[in-house]
């Protein structure tokens, strides 16, 4: 099985809590798990300690796969294209809904607005209010979507 390099782990084990085995693999395995079987006398039990153990290991992945995940949106965020917007700015938001090939025809509009920005909450994070000045969104929209509308 392939160890994922965030995890330092592979996904069977977290799903399954033991590593995959392959059949040529089995002799050895199958040996210690009659040997187990015989000495644990409750099953019961048994699956009770070893739920506590996936869980364990499901705790340290986390821990481990956080300063990757920092990692990962370190190098994100170098990419991520900054927008000039203020608060005030006309913009338009774009129809994701309409990307796709059939819903929309060829000339209808993929842009949709325009509406004023009404906060900025974050680097490409806006709030965004309609020309009356009610709010349009119910959170904020990414900037990758937002362009300058032009009179």
């Amino acid at each position: 099985m392939t160890i994922k390099k965030s995890t330092g782990s592979s996904p069977f084990k977290l799903v399954y809590g033991t590593d995959a085995i392959f059949p040529i693999q089995l002799t050895l395995p199958v040996a210690n798990f009659l040997q187990i079987a015989q000495d644990e006398e409750d099953d019961l039990a048994n699956r009770i300690t070893d739920l506590i153990e996936l869980y364990q290991i499901r705790e340290q992945l986390v821990e481990k796969a956080a300063p990757h995940q920092k990692k990962i949106k370190e190098v994100f965020d170098k990419k991520a294209k900054r927008n000039n917007l203020q608060v005030g700015d006309l913009v338009l938001k774009w129809d994701a809904f309409k990307e796709k090939k059939d819903n929309h025809g060829k000339f209808d509009a993929l842009w949709t607005g325009p509406f004023i920005i009404s906060q900025i909450q974050g680097n490409n994070t806006f709030i965004l209010k309609s020309m009356g000045g009610e709010t349009v969104f119910d959170g904020p929209v990414n900037g990758r979507f937002l362009k300058i509308y032009v009179i």
